[in-house]
């Protein structure tokens, strides 16, 4: 059955996007919204990340069940909120956790956005006036984490979402999040500063991270003379110079946001990466790393439960489709729907033939279901692509 037939086939199929509400659904406690309803490892807690990401998709289909557990979650982690400012990683039973190994930036970040998110619904003025001082204080947090006060802020290895994997210091992704955090509050709370601030974080990272002819002035100026052009943003920038691995969770935000690519090459690039691994479950990073490369001993020691990055698997190489529907989302707000398309087909196929929905990722090299069962992650990512 060729992609176009399968396209066809679930064109019209309405039985995942009502499946994937129910995943998230049974996933809402009066804490908030779990990882996910399955009791394994750490899932069962509400996750900065994971609850707002599954509560931004709640905004997007307007459903009050997810939006109720979406504002609990909000509530929940900031009642922990630490001293300097900062967002718990997750809560579980009352108990705040800010990483294990190290702390993690895309909690506060992913906080704030879809928190200011929510507050946009104008039945929740007393809210937004309530939570105003936390979301500040956790903007200043970020201010702090920029260390030399230069604009963008700095990650430790595994300091976000891919926290057994090998990106670190000046992210892609960690920066998209906190441009869109400050833009997102400037909104909310009209403050022209954090405006100013947005504008010029957005400026920072177009002109540092994507090869242009601009004379502004580079955060490495060595670094970025000597880093080739890519068809997407670098992955991180850090002292000893560019990561320039394709970082698929920071492109597909970037997109969302409006920062400047050239689409063609950029789709090109994609469709590229589809002719290597024969399908459109595109991996998070790529390319992926082997035993032997440089970058395998980052990754052999770093995990907490067990190894998962083998090659192809988890964050290397691994295809996550919370991911896969942000990039779905934005190309489809800049007007390229062919890849989304196909993408969402590839997806539906996978779960009518593996008999398995909303598992966290899939390998890219046999396409196998796996991680957790009945992620909000994954779910999410589904109404991510289907709206």
């Amino acid at each position: 059955m060729s992609l176009t037939v399968h396209s066809a086939f679930f064109k019209n199929n309405t039985m995942f996007k009502q499946e994937a509400i129910e995943v998230i659904r049974k996933a809402i406690t009066a804490e908030g919204i779990l990882a996910s309803a399955q009791q394994r490892d750490n899932y069962a807690r509400v996750w900065a990340r994971d609850s707002m990401m599954t509560g931004y998709a709640g905004i997007l289909i307007d459903d009050k069940e997810i939006l109720d557990g979406l504002e609990q979650s909000i509530l929940t982690l900031v009642r922990h909120q630490a001293e300097n400012g900062q967002i718990p990683s997750n809560v579980v039973n009352g108990k705040a956790s800010y990483g294990t190994h190290v702390g993690r930036t895309d909690a506060t970040t992913w906080w704030i956005v879809t928190t200011c998110e929510y507050l946009k619904r104008p039945e929740k003025e007393a809210l937004k006036n309530q939570l105003r001082q936390p979301i500040y204080q956790a903007l200043s947090c970020l201010k702090t984490w920029e260390y030399n006060q230069r604009g963008l802020v700095y990650s430790p290895l595994g300091g976000n979402w891919a926290d057994e994997y090998v990106t670190s210091g000046y992210t892609l992704y960690d920066n998209i999040l906190r441009y869109w955090a400050l833009k997102n509050a400037a909104e909310i709370y009209r403050d022209q500063d954090l405006q100013a601030k947005a504008v010029n974080t957005k400026q920072l990272i177009q002109e540092n991270f994507y090869k242009n002819d601009s004379d502004v002035v580079k955060y490495h100026e060595t670094a970025y003379a000597r880093t080739p052009g890519k068809p997407y943003l670098w992955a991180s920038l850090n002292a000893n110079g560019y990561d320039v691995r394709f970082d698929l969770a920071g492109n597909a935000l970037a997109i969302f946001l409006d920062f400047e690519l050239d689409f063609k090459a950029f789709s090109t690039f994609l469709e590229s990466v589809y002719e290597e691994f024969g399908h459109w479950m595109l991996p998070v990073f790529y390319p992926v790393i082997f035993p032997g490369d440089d970058d395998w001993r980052l990754l052999e020691n770093n995990y907490s439960y067990s190894f998962k990055n083998e090659p192809h698997h988890f964050h290397n190489g691994g295809s996550w489709p919370i991911f896969l529907g942000w990039l779905c989302l934005g190309l489809k707000r800049k007007g390229f729907p062919e890849i989304p398309g196909k993408i969402l087909a590839q997806y539906e196929f996978l779960m009518k033939e593996k008999g398995e929905s909303f598992r966290e990722y899939y390998s890219t090299d046999e396409l196998l279901p796996l991680g957790t069962e009945e992620l909000c992650f994954s779910a999410s990512g589904y109404l991510l692509m289907t709206t």
